[in-house]
């Protein structure tokens, strides 16, 4: 099998690498806008052209020379809220348009899957919890590009198409990327520095190991379609904060607990998008614990 990873950079597109790179029977292949002293990529950008957005798309998959044992896992993604508000047109370009020339484009070759992610922020955080059945009505641009890109893939019922849509993912903090939730109070705690945390949003957060863990099953049942992956643990900022003080023994004094107002943002968030993971588990899948992997982050 080989997994075409767009994006290879990102933090999801990072930890896919590391926990494929040892099976013997996958080969990676690495597209994104930077190459790499690690290993050899295919450069590719998204551009805010919409011809030449095709025609770069067209000339990428006609170099990865695709065949039935390929695997596409889309990481591309705009997903800065605050800066998807204010740019709106390289949001609609990254989150939206380039998923759809990419699938209008590929549907026309031989491959095995395309796995897109999507995201939480689909859903207006009024009626959790959400399951693949839920409505979507996203609050804010970043959401309203990401929904617009899973009806358009989704659209053709074609089987070899998945849209996951993860949680609030945490997990190692990546040399050179953004803090995660729970690498972000860790690093507070080990610091010593205070750290203000919201007590009014609220998800479930998951683990981006057991994101990949559910891919790779995902895959090897021919699953198609969408579902919704996250965690069973349920959290606001501040209680994450808490449970993290807590497993550690450490920094509990630290922690300060405030409402988001706090924060000025450009975009609204929603502020309960917790899931019903149920079908996730039907499959057999099933996450872990905070308690469980802390100590491995």
């Amino acid at each position: 099998m080989r997994i075409i990873l767009l994006g290879y950079n990102s933090f999801v597109g990072i930890e896919i690498s590391k926990y494929f790179i040892s099976l013997k029977n996958v080969k990676l292949i690495y597209v994104g806008r930077k190459k790499s002293s690690l290993h050899k990529t295919v450069k590719f950008e998204v551009v805010n052209d919409q011809e030449k957005l095709k025609k770069n798309i067209s000339k990428l998959l006609i170099d990865l020379n695709l065949d039935s044992d390929c695997v596409l896992i889309n990481c591309i993604s705009l997903s800065n809220v605050d800066k998807c508000e204010t740019n709106k047109e390289d949001c609609k370009f990254q989150n939206s348009l380039f998923v759809n020339y990419l699938y209008s484009n590929l549907k026309n070759h031989n491959f095995k899957k395309l796995i897109h992610l999507s995201t939480n922020a689909v859903y207006d955080g009024n009626n959790a919890p959400y399951n693949e059945n839920s409505a979507c009505k996203p609050v804010n641009y970043y959401g309203k590009t990401k929904l617009e890109a899973d009806e358009f893939l989704l659209s053709f019922n074609d089987e070899r198409v998945m849209v996951v849509r993860p949680i609030t993912l945490y997990g190692k903090l990546v040399k050179g990327g953004r803090h995660n939730p729970v690498s972000l109070i860790i690093n507070s705690i080990q610091k010593k520095q205070r750290i203000k945390l919201v007590n009014d949003v609220t998800v479930n957060i998951l683990y981006v190991v057991d994101l990949i863990r559910a891919i790779e099953k995902l895959i090897l049942i021919d699953f198609y379609g969408l579902i919704n992956i996250s965690g069973d643990e349920i959290f606001s900022r501040f209680s994450l904060g808490i449970k993290v003080a807590e497993i550690l023994n450490n920094g509990l004094k630290l922690i300060e607990e405030v409402s988001s107002s706090e924060f000025k943002t450009v975009a609204r968030r929603p502020l309960d998008t917790t899931f019903d993971n149920t079908l996730m588990k039907e499959i057999g899948l099933y996450p872990r614990t905070l308690e469980q992997v802390i100590n491995i982050l």
